[in-house]
């Protein structure tokens, strides 16, 4: 047997008769009430989750033209992980958008990315010879 919607609001109807509106606007009210708590909830956990999770970034506090590297680890098949360059860089510090947030490029004529901070770990000369 095939549900009709139709035909069931029908029966429904016909059986209990059609509810008040009285029922129908209070109904609403209700569903609406859940919805925002719902929605003010999750918003809440949403920035509780972000501020744990900023917390626990690193020390570093870049400036503007400071050399970094960026972790941006490329699997290659047939290599151990453990032997495999995780870094890029050196990159440059364009700008500092928030607390965590960073904009780096490689060279001035490259796009530039925008990085967590979570990702950035500061540049030595001395690095690039153990990166190669």
């Amino acid at each position: 047997m095939v549900f009709d919607r139709r035909h069931f609001d029908i029966t429904v109807i016909i059986l209990f008769g059609r509810p008040p509106n009285e029922y129908l606007n209070n109904l609403e009210a209700r569903l609406e009430s859940v919805y925002t708590f719902a929605r003010e909830r999750i918003k809440l956990a949403s920035e509780r989750m972000k501020t744990r999770y900023d917390s626990g970034t690193t020390d570093h506090n870049f400036k503007e033209c400071d050399q970094v590297w960026m972790y941006n680890p490329k699997r290659r098949k047939g290599l151990s992980p453990n032997l495999q360059q995780n870094c890029e860089g050196p990159y440059s510090i364009v700008k500092k958008l928030n607390d965590v947030v960073y904009r780096i490029h490689r060279t001035p004529n490259d796009k530039p990315k925008v990085i967590h901070i979570n990702l950035l770990a500061p540049y030595r000369a001395a690095d690039h010879r153990s990166m190669l």
